[in-house]
């Protein structure tokens, strides 16, 4: 299967970048087809859980975000650690650096749990999952994010269980935390990815 990328227009310019796309892609029924799509450019980012092991309890977080506001939902989201890649910076070496940054931990292991396309439909923002292995005891900062970010986060402490018990409960609603939790923990227990 053959796709061209006939045109782009920049249509805005901000904290994202969003541009119009002529597009024409082979058809699986035979012949082409051809659209105008926009693409939202974020960059990409990382997304990782925070375990401590000796007393088997996930740190996440909590934030606000636009999204569910403007829909009229719960805008305060339980999270992971997450953020961007910097120019020039390594994916894990972002996560490690959120991780300080959002939670006040720096994580002694860190597993690599997979890369996903948040939203492939309108953006090539991809994100890249992490479990970070932290002792609860050792916190290196404080967290709660960067002010001249404008981030208000909340770190904190719950059980394993009750995690997934939060997950099948539809308390935790975010893609990443969802999708972090069940690649470490899923239906075995074990931790990493299966």
């Amino acid at each position: 299967m053959q796709y061209k990328l006939i045109d782009k227009k920049p249509l805005y310019r901000g904290f994202f970048k969003l541009d119009g796309y002529d597009i024409e892609h082979e058809s699986f029924e035979g012949g082409t087809i051809k659209m105008h799509r926009e693409h939202l450019e974020r960059g990409d980012a990382i997304a990782m859980l925070l375990y401590d092991p000796d007393g088997d309890e996930v740190l996440l977080i909590e934030q606000f975000r636009i999204g569910p506001a403007v829909r009229g939902d719960e805008p305060w989201l339980i999270e992971v650690v997450a953020g961007m890649i910097d120019e020039g910076e390594d994916a894990e070496a972002a996560a490690c650096r959120e991780a300080v940054e959002e939670a006040g931990y720096e994580p002694y292991k860190v597993e690599h749990l997979g890369r996903y396309y948040s939203t492939p439909g309108g953006s090539s923002e991809r994100i890249d999952l992490y479990l970070g292995l932290v002792d609860r005891s050792k916190p290196v900062g404080d967290g709660g994010g960067m002010k001249h970010e404008h981030e208000d986060i909340h770190p904190f402490w719950i059980s394993r269980e009750e995690a997934m018990s939060w997950l099948t409960s539809g308390k935790i609603d975010s893609g990443a935390p969802m999708l972090a939790l069940l690649l470490s923990f899923g239906s075995s227990g074990r931790i990493g990815p299966r």
